[in-house]
């Protein structure tokens, strides 16, 4: 079924004063100033590329692997991060200046210059992908070549390396980026540490990224002791970061709005829904209507003939509907001008009466429960409103009638 018309809002729900048990729902429906919004609230960060950049701040990653010898920690003024730390580590942290307050250092920090002992796949791997690898998700519009750039804090020579991969595979163009210059402060790079020129020179790290779509960013590390703050990936291969650089480019999710129809209905095997299928009988066809602003079938009660008289629109049941016994509720609309009442006949047999709510909010739900009876395909469901008056409302030399509104039969497999 549609449930796109399942439009979303908050749930007021009261006792029904009818001739069976239903539940009236009094909440304003189908008004765009009382949809209720919602996001998710559990929704990890995002990355996503605008206009050919990609901006992750380091501390954001989703999964750290490999770090048996090695882990990247996040230094930081928020809860959960850490101010200090008693690792081998020859200086301080550097939060002040950090983008967003934070950054990682892979720790513990034992070969800080080149006196000191050279340990491989310890305090150093020339191997991407090998140790203490960090992932990030990332989400590309525009495929092509993408240059990085990380902005890093060094204190040392021998802690200022780290390698960068694509989806699992770790290119060449992606190994060995180096930090020479700007030591002891935060310190943007795109250099390639390679033989003739230990510390490489501008833009020649990248990776190409072929399809637009999810992949995954990754960091591993080269040299321990290493400190990160961001990354970004960017097509301008004239573009230099400054300073912090650009905020991280957040997916931002669409709001979401809750349902303002049918919203007592939890769940359903099927809905048929009064303004499709359903056909009124030859008697009822001149003053049967679709009020299509409020999703309903409707009585022209500006006709005297239609008022004070029930009148039937039926649905046939259709095939690859499965021969059982069903729970079923009919979904129908309060009016502030008359409470309109509702029969409801599987073929012959009558399996419910019902009368609305008296309300004073126009159009909320009703939900009447009918109870469990049997269906099968090509059994007919009939449903019978009348358009009555309460005499509250004035509407020239009489009061306004109500329209014998309802929105749907539910059906739901027994037990749920």
């Amino acid at each position: 079924m549609k449930n796109n018309k399942l439009i979303l809002s908050a749930i007021l729900s009261g006792l029904c004063a009818a001739t069976m048990s239903c539940t009236n729902t009094t909440a304003p429906v189908d008004t765009k100033n009382q949809i209720k919004a919602m996001v998710p609230t559990l929704q990890a960060k995002s990355i996503i590329e605008q206009n050919g950049m990609i901006v992750v701040e380091a501390e954001n990653y989703a999964s750290q692997t490999l770090n048996e010898k090695r882990t990247w920690f996040t230094f930081g003024n928020a809860p959960g991060q850490l101010k200090d730390h008693n690792f081998a580590d020859p200086d301080l942290t550097h939060i002040e200046g950090a983008s967003n307050s934070a950054y990682l250092e892979i720790l513990p920090d034992t070969r800080t210059n080149h006196d000191e002992l050279l340990v491989h796949d310890e305090n150093f791997t020339n191997e991407p992908g090998k140790m203490a690898v960090l992932t990030y998700p990332i989400y590309v519009k525009t495929p092509g070549r993408y240059y990085v750039w990380a902005r890093a804090f060094s204190t040392g020579p021998e802690d200022n390396g780290m390698h960068v991969g694509l989806n699992g595979a770790w290119p060449e163009s992606g190994q060995r980026l180096q930090l020479c210059k700007g030591k002891f402060n935060w310190t943007w790079s795109s250099q390639q540490r390679r033989p003739e020129n230990h510390c490489g020179t501008p833009n020649t790290l990248w990776l190409d990224i072929e399809k637009p779509g999810q992949h995954t960013l990754m960091i591993s590390m080269r040299e321990d002791g290493t400190e990160i703050d961001k990354f970004i990936l960017t097509q301008d291969k004239n573009y230099t970061p400054e300073g912090i650089g650009p905020k991280e480019t957040v997916y931002t999710p669409p709001i979401m709005q809750e349902r303002t129809q049918l919203v007592d209905i939890k769940e359903y095997y099927k809905i048929f829904y009064a303004t499709e299928g359903f056909a009124p009988a030859p008697e009822a066809k001149p003053y049967f209507y679709i009020d299509k602003t409020r999703a309903a079938a409707a009585i022209n009660a500006v006709k005297p003939a239609a008022r004070n008289v029930f009148l039937r629109s039926s649905f046939t049941v259709p095939k690859k509907l499965s021969d059982e016994v069903f729970a079923m509720k009919l979904v129908t609309l309060s009016e502030i001008d008359g409470e309109s009442s509702y029969r409801v006949f599987i073929n012959d047999k009558l399996v419910g009466e019902y009368t609305n709510a008296e309300t004073s909010v126009d159009y909320s739900e009703n939900t009447f429960d009918l109870g469990t009876h049997p269906l099968k395909q090509g059994d007919t469901i009939h449903v019978e409103a009348n358009a009555v008056t309460n005499g509250k409302i004035p509407e020239g030399d009489i009061t306004a009638f109500s329209r014998g509104r309802w929105r749907a039969l539910v059906i739901q497999h027994v037990g749920e």
